[in-house]
């Protein structure tokens, strides 16, 4: 999400798309996830998903803390 060579902001299917293609598995070996943590993240971004549209801009729902 955070990648300024990007010509268009990321919606929240792109993020899904990033994450069931590794992103999970990568944050989860980096140390930054915990195991159980990819989980309950996939079920988040699905929710959103339902409720807001595959094609809603991910910026405003998501942040990095």
């Amino acid at each position: 999400m955070n990648d300024e060579n990007r010509e268009n902001p990321p919606t929240l299917a792109v993020v899904r798309q990033a994450m069931t293609s590794g992103l999970l598995t990568r944050l989860v070996g980096e140390g930054v996830l915990d195991d159980d943590e990819d989980d309950s993240l996939q079920a988040e971004i699905e929710a959103l998903i339902e409720r807001y549209g595959a094609d809603a801009l991910a910026e405003g729902y998501l942040r990095y803390e």
